[in-house]
């Protein structure tokens, strides 16, 4: 499979039945959202897969040879570009963006970079749906624009204070979000994810978070390195819950601007989490103790309570249950 910028690279089965719904996905080849591409079509949409392969993988997408009758094409391109993303959503009823450049640090080091891909990337999805006639667009925001501000757990409400250019990206792109709501109609959908995880995460890719970084060098039996001292807990939620909350966000909500925090609203600190991995895999590893890097934050939490009651979110893994979903994986 050659993949060259900006081509539809290929187009699976044909589908006899009808189309429900036709929707793109940004970042489509990527982890969170390959998960959710799976689950279009396995809800017999016609899935547009949007990706720059950067981080995305083609390997992200070998579930679609379970789908023979499967409605989905896959086009590379990139989100900075405004005519390869219209070019994208035309003829789709929603779109989720999920494509971003990840990584805390690495929009500390190349801030100009990050806000290409992040809050242009966002501005450009959002004008090629209002163009196109897109009626829905769902964005992965991040609980990163929450920043370090001491409110703990973080509400829907709470002091947005980002510490990062990443937190400060999301946070740009989420006002966009509202304002294409207010000025043009366009229903839009902003879920704060908190630290997400499961199967399909890079341990080697720089954007990676904490637990596949772990989960690799622990299974391995190999030495970890922690930024701090290890006390500073994150509210991680497994990768198949945040999928279902994005389902949720497309079949309930119609018309408006609508934003939530996407957790469990349940602590694991650094520590206990490499307990935790230590326990699966049944291996006891040396910890290195670190310097906290710039832009870190030390106490990450949600409070879910609104999306479980707007959208009747039901969590349907713990994290330790996803940890052990993981490790029968790899």
């Amino acid at each position: 499979m050659t993949l060259r910028s900006n081509t539809i690279f290929f187009l699976k089965g044909t589908y006899h039945g009808a189309i429900i719904m036709k929707v793109c996905i940004t970042g489509g080849a990527g982890f969170i959202g390959s998960h959710l591409a799976e689950e279009c079509i396995k809800n017999d949409y016609y899935t547009i897969v949007f990706d720059n392969f950067s981080t995305g993988k083609e390997e992200n997408l070998s579930f679609i040879k379970q789908f023979p009758t499967a409605r989905i094409k896959v086009i590379q391109g990139d989100v900075a570009d405004y005519d390869a993303v219209g070019e994208a959503v035309k003829g789709c009823d929603a779109v989720f963006h999920e494509a971003a450049v990840a990584s805390v640090q690495q929009s500390i080091e190349n801030p100009p970079a990050t806000f290409e891909s992040n809050a242009k990337g966002t501005l450009n999805v959002l004008e090629a749906c209002r163009h196109n006639g897109v009626k829905k667009v769902i964005f992965a925001c991040s609980a990163a624009i929450f920043g370090d501000h001491p409110e703990i757990p973080k509400k829907e409400d709470s002091p947005v204070f980002p510490t990062s250019p990443y937190g400060a990206d999301k946070y740009i792109s989420e006002v966009y979000l509202r304002l294409y709501n207010e000025l043009y109609g366009l229903t839009t959908v902003s879920l704060r994810y908190f630290n997400v995880f499961g199967p399909g995460q890079d341990p080697l890719s720089p954007y990676s978070g904490v637990i596949s970084i772990f989960t690799k060098r622990i299974a391995m039996g190999e030495d970890i390195t922690v930024y701090g001292d290890g006390t500073q807990y994150r509210d991680f939620i497994f990768v198949k819950d945040v999928v279902q909350v994005n389902m949720l966000a497309l079949e309930k909500l119609d018309k408006g601007f609508h934003y939530y925090n996407v957790g469990y609203g349940k602590a694991t600190d650094i520590n206990s989490l490499i307990t935790i991995l230590q326990n699966i895999y049944n291996k006891t590893i040396k910890v290195h103790y670190v310097e906290a890097r710039p832009g870190d934050i030390k106490e990450s939490i949600s409070d879910p309570a609104k999306v479980i009651r707007e959208l009747g979110f039901s969590p349907q893994y713990s994290v330790e249950e996803g940890l052990t979903l993981m490790a029968d994986v790899m």
